[in-house]
């Protein structure tokens, strides 16, 4: 939100520099991400008087204007499309300096010499509008200097306001919060318009039929309203504040959202079919064509405004084509509402449909203030726009908001904090926010919340109150202590930080990313997963709607972005947590995942080319195996699969002391063009819990080695399906505490081998505890696995 310094300082007068009050803005919780200075003195500009526009004689797009400068008449080549004779504009005369510093000089276009140039909104600094040339106000003399129309430059700033904060959402909310931080008062900017038309129930009528969906809806009427541009003052705050000025009655709309947080609506009633409104669900396949002119499909789920014939508006998101403000509008129907914040979020968010009116209401609005808007804007459309307000109002509001109460302790306050702030300093901090303390005792008060906080509801919510407000820096920092608890349990978290260190020993770097997650992306890997997913009910953004069911999508995403930023290998790992959902029961479990990208394994002289999938394959599982050690994990396997997501026989489950414990394995090809990834990218999951299955159990030291090792290789010739596993499970099987060691050292496939075979070659290693084994007793030792692997698998061992 963008709030002009000099609009502020008319509901607040506080002293301090800009950066000061950021600070303390800032530390109250209401983040100040930016500061910015709009206009400059405008020296050398000047107001002009278009007297008449002709087309340029050789271009279609360009016109050449006579221009009065208030002291000759000039020609001015312009190419903008709302130039027009009689009409008032910024002009920059030859000689003249623009606010970028550019000094302008007179210039042959298009073989018509120009002697000056009028200026649009973003050539003067006043905001980022190119659609036209600014029109200043008919009453400003032709040589007015524009500062006299502009003012001097303008201070902004940029506020990060938080979801649970719609309160400020406004100025009159962002002054609220100043007077509370400066201990000085505020005003509201007084409401005064004499009412002398009809009575309004008599002109139209309001019909609400989801009183849940719209808590109020007021509607009022205002009569012989003159359509024209709003004053310059109203044009410049809203222009700093973002928002492009239309006409006076939209501009006040406007306004007075951005001044009290309410978004308003105005109707041209005489395009409302029956001169009234029913706020109602919308029928199923119901089409509107919104202001923007794009036809949208409803569903009976959203709220929709509506005339006796059609939706004439979308409920709280943006208004529809046919019955809005036009120039020969006379009879404005003026809408104040409060609509239901998750409704309208999730209309907003199905129609992929986002306002400053549904970025209010979805964050919530005070009902209780509604009508006070709207009688805001009346009276301004009574000054501004000429028109004769109805008596009255149309008010549906069938269940006001009763003000809830919070119970505090001044001691819990002061505890909590750490500060030594007195009950009277409490009292005052809690009465600048407009709470009203009621039953104060000497153990604490009843807090009475006011209408617009919907967040205060605990008393720990009071004591932020009073710390932020009373100032963050006093919140006293002693040195830190150690408390022994006795019976205290630690070594779930030591075992997983543990963990960390481990994977970051193995060269790997750690990542973090939200639990949240987009249906899009867990589309990439597996579309049918859908009805095990944890889909939020009401989502802050699309993006971020769906809890995630693996750390798999997550991992290969963050690789493929540091891809695209020119990074050409990385070892990541991520701690974090996993969510899906049986039948009614959500599930959750803490995982461990790793990804790699790039030539890895391999050293400086070697990366040129991308890894093969083989290679990767063997990097990751490397990993696996070396954390695996670590981690005291003896008994595992792996076991072909398939999984959504992975590369057709490249991948495989993991299972510990038998029991499944993850996934490893190649991304599959068409995810990996999806992100322009041409090498494969290596995934692995685990749950944590199978990680850490070792933690607390101590391993018995064995005695160092005195006597030597006998080394023996074998090949074997095998079919396909006879996998390393199988072949190691016979291995152990076959020789006792004599095996030392089996490696795979060799795998290799060929025409001498044959179709649908491979050979594998091992390398074991005999060793006996208590004496020198003999050539003969490795020998036969070697012998006799070579036997249990032929009598088991049927498999040719290559001799010689």
């Amino acid at each position: 939100m963008k709030v002009p310094l000099s609009w502020l300082k008319e509901y607040v007068a506080f002293e301090d520099t800009v950066a000061g009050l950021a600070d303390r803005l800032t530390f109250s919780g209401v983040e100040v991400e930016g500061i910015e200075t709009i206009g400059g003195d405008y020296a050398g500009l000047l107001v002009a008087e278009v007297r008449a526009v002709e087309p340029h004689p050789q271009a279609d797009r360009l016109t050449v204007c006579r221009v009065y400068d208030g002291q000759a008449e000039v020609t001015v080549v312009c190419g903008a499309p709302n130039v027009r004779p009689g009409m008032k504009a910024a002009f920059a005369p030859v000689g003249a300096a623009l606010p970028g510093g550019q000094k302008l000089k007179r210039a042959k276009i298009r073989q018509v010499e120009s002697f000056g140039m009028l200026l649009a909104e973003d050539e003067l600094g006043s905001s980022d509008d190119h659609s036209g040339i600014m029109e200043c106000a008919a009453q400003w003399a032709a040589g007015t200097p524009l500062a006299e129309v502009l003012g001097p430059p303008e201070t902004v700033l940029d506020l990060e306001i938080t979801p649970n904060r719609p309160d400020c959402l406004c100025l009159l909310g962002i002054a609220r919060e100043v007077a509370a931080l400066y201990g000085v008062s505020w005003q509201r900017p007084a409401v005064e318009f004499t009412a002398t038309g009809p009575v309004v129930d008599t002109l139209t009528h309001v019909q609400v039929e989801d009183p849940e969906a719209c808590p109020r809806y007021t509607a009022r009427i205002l009569h012989e309203v003159k359509i024209g541009p709003s004053p310059d003052w109203m044009q410049q705050r809203l222009s700093r504040a973002g928002i492009r000025p239309i006409n006076n009655v939209v501009d006040i709309t406007n306004y007075v959202m951005l001044e009290t947080g309410h978004p308003l609506h105005a109707f041209d009633q005489t395009l409302l079919a029956g001169g009234g409104v029913v706020v109602r669900r919308a029928t199923a396949g119901e089409k509107i064509m919104t202001l923007d002119n794009v036809e949208r499909i409803l569903t009976p789920e959203m709220l929709v405004i509506a005339d006796e014939q059609r939706a004439v508006a979308i409920a709280g998101v943006m208004g529809g084509a046919g019955s809005e403000i036009r120039a020969e509008t006379r009879t404005v129907l003026l809408e104040s509402a409060a609509f239901d914040p998750h409704r309208t979020r999730r209309t907003s968010r199905d129609l992929a449909l986002s306002t400053e009116s549904s970025y209010r209401f979805e964050r919530g609005v005070d009902p209780a203030t509604v009508e006070w808007a709207s009688q805001r804007a009346a009276a301004l459309m009574v000054a501004h726009a000429g028109a004769v307000a109805a008596q009255g109002v149309m008010d549906v509001y069938p269940q006001p908001v009763v003000p809830r109460t919070v119970r505090a302790r001044w001691s819990f306050i002061r505890e909590l904090t750490g500060m030594p702030v007195s009950n009277t300093e409490i009292a005052q901090h809690l009465s600048a926010i407009e709470l009203v303390l009621q039953e104060q005792d000497d153990a604490g008060f009843t807090a009475q919340i006011p209408s617009f906080r919907g967040d205060l509801e605990r008393e720990v919510d009071i004591v932020e109150e009073v710390a932020r407000l009373h100032g963050l820096e006093h919140i006293p920092t002693p040195p830190p202590r150690a408390e022994r608890v006795p019976g205290a349990e630690d070594r779930g978290p030591r075992a997983v930080a543990d963990l960390k260190t481990r994977l970051a020993g193995l060269g790997l770097r750690e990542i973090m990313n939200y639990s949240l997650t987009s249906p899009a992306l867990l589309d990439l890997f597996n579309p049918a997963d859908c009805p095990q997913r944890v889909v939020l009910p009401n989502p802050i953004s699309a993006d971020q709607s769906v809890l995630r069911p693996s750390l798999i999508p997550h991992m290969a995403e963050t690789l493929a972005r540091n891809h695209a930023r020119q990074i050409e290998e990385a070892l990541f790992f991520e701690c974090g947590r996993a969510y899906w959902r049986t039948d009614d029961q959500v599930h959750e479990e803490d995982r461990v995942a790793v990804g790699l990208l790039g030539p890895v394994g391999r050293d400086q002289y070697t990366k040129r080319t991308p890894p093969a999938p083989e290679e990767m394959f063997a990097w990751l599982k490397g990993v696996m195996e070396r954390l695996f050690a670590a981690q005291g994990i003896v008994q595992w396997r792996l076991e072909p699969v398939e999984v959504a997501g992975f590369e057709p026989g490249q991948v495989v489950e993991v299972h510990i002391d038998e029991q499944r414990a993850g996934v490893l394995g190649l991304l599959h090809a068409d995810i990996r063009r999806e992100w322009r990834l041409s090498a494969p990218v290596g995934l692995a999951e685990w749950s944590a819990q199978s990680l850490l299955g070792q933690v607390g159990r101590v391993t018995r030291a064995s005695d160092v080695p005195v006597y030597p090792a006998i080394d023996r290789d074998m090949a074997l010739v095998v079919e396909t399906g006879i996998t390393h596993a199988m072949i190691m499970d016979v291995i152990r099987k076959a020789v006792g505490p004599e095996l030392e060691q089996a490696d795979l050292f060799d795998i290799f496939t060929g025409k001498s081998i044959g179709a649908d075979r491979k050979s594998m070659a091992y390398r074991l290693r005999y060793r006996a505890a208590d004496r020198t084994l003999t050539d003969g007793e490795a020998n036969a030792y070697h012998e006799g696995v070579k036997d249990a692997i032929r009598r088991e698998l049927g498999v040719v061992i290559r001799e010689g």
